[in-house]
């Protein structure tokens, strides 16, 4: 069983076929690729085909169709529920002829993916063989009772995880040596424009602490800074593309609420800038009018995998950097925001009601709370020492 992307009808719709050795389509599969799953992440709709194949492959291994398997017991004959929740804790790839005495198991966040997965895939078996029946059946109830109780065995089984991230923002002393090499083209080995572009990218994920996708998917149009009103501040507006149709193989989408984000005067007149450069070709006037393009004819808006490779030539050239990407930089705007408001003394209402309106959360969110860990961390110290000196 492979899996394979294909564009939908319509704009920016991405589907996952998984098809057989033969490149055929497997029908019973697909429908659940292809429908039940349609509208998430295109990521997160390979990544829970991914899990369904691995699901299917366990059963194939035992001979057993899985729908029947559901509707008639459940997964609660002889060992078949625990071969399940073995199969899944272990890796999908081959391990050759050879069984190893020690099999290595998915990491605990992975594993819960899978078992997520799986019982959504088997709220789906039950609802085709409840289908399947006439109305009235007595064995209906009996399939629901059994549905239940599987689906409340599988989420007994999930691990315990950390629900806080451990990636903490640049510390003062890389974001300077960072502005220090975009001031230099000739660091990073860019030419100038490719080299006012990448700059362009790094300062708006650093002072506005958008996502990678809602960077990529960013238009010009959704860039007011220029034609303001009086007094009005210049911002970036992101929200979904529903416009205009994206020829990436790996299409962009926003993962966070729709917001506008002012920005500095200094930024827009970077964006001005970098407009200019933008339509210098006729390629380039002719693509989606997506603001970040790439460097090389015909100038596609820019892909996924090039933007990580920017943000991978800057990683070599910065000191003690082992990660650096959109993430982590989202990550130094809001430890940033954080040290400016805790400086300022704003109220932990106003804290949170500001970063879940710039972040793109629900007002309720406590989602900031993991963007901050460094800015905390030098809270705490600061907060310990005016408290060891009182004590001395």
């Amino acid at each position: 069983m492979i899996v394979r992307r294909v564009r939908k009808d319509g704009i920016n719709e991405v589907g996952c076929l998984v098809v057989d050795d033969l490149g055929v389509p497997i029908d019973r599969i697909c429908r659940y690729t292809l429908i039940e799953i349609a509208g998430r992440a295109d990521s997160t709709q390979e990544n829970v085909t991914r899990h369904i194949i691995h699901i299917e492959r366990w059963a194939d291994k035992h001979g057993i169709n899985l729908e029947e398997q559901i509707a008639v017991n459940g997964l609660a004959k002889g060992e078949l529920f625990t071969s399940l929740v073995r199969h899944l804790e272990r890796y999908s790839q081959q391990t050759g002829v050879v069984t190893p005495i020690i099999t290595q198991t998915v990491e605990p966040e992975y594993f819960n993916q899978r078992i997520d997965a799986c019982v959504e895939y088997f709220e789906y078996l039950t609802g085709r063989a409840i289908g399947k029946r006439r109305a009235g059946d007595p064995m209906i109830r009996n399939i629901d009772v059994l549905s239940r109780r599987l689906r409340s065995r599988l989420k007994r089984r999930k691990q315990s995880t950390s629900n806080t991230s451990s990636v903490k923002g640049l510390t003062p002393l890389q974001q300077a040596s960072l502005y220090k090499g975009l001031d230099n083209p000739r660091y990073f080995g860019w030419s100038r424009n490719t080299a006012l572009r990448n700059k362009l990218i790094i300062r708006l994920v650093y002072e506005t602490g958008i996502r990678r996708g809602e960077l990529l998917s960013l238009t010009i149009e959704n860039c007011h800074t220029t034609k303001l009103a009086h007094g009005e501040r210049p911002y970036i507006h992101t929200m979904e593309n529903v416009k205009y149709d994206d020829p990436r193989t790996d299409v962009v989408h926003e993962k966070t609420e729709v917001r506008i984000i002012p920005i500095s005067n200094s930024l827009a007149s970077l964006i001005n800038e970098y407009k200019v450069v933008r339509g210098a070709t006729k390629a380039a006037r002719k693509q989606p009018p997506f603001l970040i393009l790439s460097s090389h004819h015909p100038n596609p808006p820019l892909s996924p995998s090039t933007l990580a490779s920017i943000f991978e030539a800057i990683k070599t050239k910065l000191p003690d950097l082992d990660s650096f990407g959109p993430h982590r930089l989202r990550h130094t705007f809001f430890e940033n925001l954080d040290r400016m408001m805790h400086r300022e003394r704003y109220s932990d209402v106003q804290k949170r009601k500001i970063k879940n309106s710039i972040g793109g959360w629900k007002p309720t969110s406590r989602q900031s709370e993991n963007y901050e860990k460094l800015a905390t961390l030098e809270q705490c110290v600061e907060a310990l020492s005016r408290y060891h000196d009182e004590l001395e």
